[in-house]
């Protein structure tokens, strides 16, 4: 048996709610999610021990529960494809940027200037998402072909939109370090699906 582990399936959670949140806002335009801060917040959070520690409590990851239980079971649904393709894709970039020593360095450093700077405002992060929207534009971009989120055109032109996006998609970047660091292997989702569906289980009996 192909086996998960909770702290695997946490990590898998984050990245799943990372685009689930990337998807609401590249469709509605909807940036009010009660997930949205603290999937945010988890790109800070690069000295924590704990997996769920990242995501502050296993309530603001319900949403990346839901997702990843509907990702193993509506596999062939339009907005499940979508979401695959861009966790492959990004499992390519961070495996890219495990190849480059100076990049991580880099993002490290500019996450911990952020992390010392007392005017982070959670309240309205816009001026944080445009910080790390900047990062992810300028170190993770590079390392392979361009994402292509799909969405409303009158959404996505919204440059605070756009800036959204970018950053959720470098807390994607953040999960798959995180589900790498458990031991996360490239099958899970194929082989590991009732394991993952019994962690799934666990984690919701805490909510």
């Amino acid at each position: 048996m192909f086996k998960i582990s909770v702290n695997q399936t946490i990590a898998l959670a984050g990245l799943y709610q990372s685009l689930s949140l990337v998807q609401q806002v590249a469709w509605d335009g909807d940036t009010t999610h009660s997930c949205l801060i603290p999937t945010i917040e988890s790109i800070l959070k690069i000295k924590s021990i704990d997996y769920l520690d990242v995501y502050g409590s296993i309530e603001n990851l319900y949403l990346g529960l839901r997702t990843l239980k509907e990702t193993l079971e509506k596999r062939r649904d339009q907005r499940v494809l979508e979401r695959t393709r861009y966790a492959i894709n990004l499992m390519y970039l961070e495996n890219n940027l495990q190849t480059q020593p100076r990049v991580m360095s880099s993002i490290t450093g500019q996450i911990e200037r952020i992390n010392t700077n007392q005017e982070i405002n959670m309240v309205d992060p816009t001026g944080l998402v445009y910080e790390l929207a900047a990062i992810y534009r300028e170190n993770i971009s590079p390392l392979g072909p361009k994402i292509i989120v799909e969405g409303n055109p009158t959404f996505l032109k919204i440059e605070q939109n756009a800036c959204t996006i970018r950053t959720l998609l470098l807390a994607g970047i953040r999960a798959i370090v995180l589900w790498r660091q458990a031991g996360g292997k490239r099958w899970a989702l194929l082989f590991g699906r009732n394991s993952i569906h019994k962690n799934i289980k666990t984690l919701e009996q805490r909510l």
